[in-house]
């Protein structure tokens, strides 16, 4: 582990964060007390989706992930999270009240009912998750080297709002049900699980990639950077737009199902950026002469795509009597190995390997 560790008493900034992440829920409780108390409760029923909802795109993350950036980054990807699951919800609650009597005013009763969610929504509550991963990300800064380390800490930023914001509708879902609460619970959380592929975390995935490129790529110029920034907060702002606006007449599938395809398109393209970045990163690593130390050529060159991955798990598996768990093992500590070797961020102004890596 290079960098900080999640306990920085002397910087000012981790002070701002303690104090915000306890006010979070106090401020949620504030404007929500009544409707957790009387359908708490039956909003218990969806926990178990929920917890599914959480484990499984946390996996994705990790997914995406695939040389392990997410080994530097624990403390803050959970301190990410937390911020998303405490400061979130209650300061979006309020936000988005009165950004959607604002959207009433100016535009009508009429207007405000089919558009005020997707036009408060990607105002506020970006800007809410993006605070928070600004937040982590200067506090562990020692500790950022790509942008695949703002997509981890982004998403999980996201993903910790994602979650809260399931338990809310849970809680909401219980209150309206007019007959059978707990069916009409589950039947949402298992419907926000379903079209949660381009959700919260998706988005915040974005901006955290916008934000640590903001912040590391100082051989480029202000304005580069605040321009790179500028395209991937946008892109998560138009997925949080999609996401919101209404749907399109047509089969209820496509209804249902149209938002989530576009926004997988906006984050395809990011994420085969943000992927690309990650390979040349791995080919200037291990064109190093240090790097023949890890291994052989063929080896190192193995790990930059999924399929030469696992052609090269299969002979090592032919070659050996190692099973597919073993292989996978041996794998994950070669790439662990050729992280190690690329070190931590080098001392300004010497970024000739991520200059390499980046262009």
């Amino acid at each position: 582990m290079t960098g900080p560790g999640w306990f920085q008493p002397r910087s000012a900034l981790f002070w701002v964060y303690c104090v915000v992440v306890a006010a979070g829920p106090l401020v949620f409780l504030v404007q929500a007390a009544g409707m957790v108390w009387f359908g708490g409760a039956q909003a218990l029923a969806a926990l178990p989706v929920t917890a599914l909802t959480l484990v499984f795109f946390g996996w994705v993350l990790f997914e995406l992930d695939p040389f392990r950036a997410r080994r530097r980054l624990i403390a803050p990807i959970l301190m990410g999270f937390i911020w998303g699951a405490t400061v979130w919800p209650g300061v979006a609650l309020w936000a988005n009240d009165h950004v959607t009597q604002l959207v009433a005013k100016l535009g009508g009763d009429e207007f405000a009912n089919n558009w005020q969610a997707a036009i408060a929504a990607p105002i506020d509550e970006e800007f809410i998750k993006a605070i928070g991963i600004a937040i982590v990300a200067v506090l562990f800064r020692a500790r950022l080297r790509r942008p695949m380390d703002g997509l981890l800490i982004g998403g999980f930023v996201g993903l910790g709002a994602q979650i809260s914001e399931d338990c809310l509708y849970s809680v909401q879902t219980a209150l309206g049900a007019p007959q059978d609460p707990i069916a009409d619970v589950l039947i949402v959380a298992v419907l926000r699980l379903i079209t949660a592929f381009t959700s919260h975390w998706a988005m915040s995935a974005l901006v955290g990639v916008g934000i640590v490129v903001l912040l590391l790529r100082t051989d480029r110029s202000w304005g580069w950077r605040i321009g790179f920034f500028a395209l991937f907060y946008a892109m998560a702002v138009t997925m949080h737009f999609v996401f919101d606006a209404p749907r399109p007449s047509g089969p209820g599938v496509l209804t249902l199902f149209f938002p989530v395809i576009v926004d997988l398109l906006i984050f395809g393209l990011a994420y085969r950026w943000v992927l690309g970045t990650e390979r040349k990163w791995l080919r200037a690593t291990i064109a190093q002469p240090s790097a023949r130390t890890l291994g052989t050529e063929q080896q190192l060159a193995s790990l930059l795509t999924r399929r030469s991955r696992r052609r090269a798990r299969a002979g090592l598996r032919a070659a050996t009597r190692m099973d597919r768990r073993q292989a996978r093992r041996y794998e994950r500590a070669l790439i662990d190995r050729v992280e190690a070797l690329s070190g931590g961020v080098p001392p300004e102004p010497s970024w000739n390997y991520q200059q390499t890596a980046w262009r």
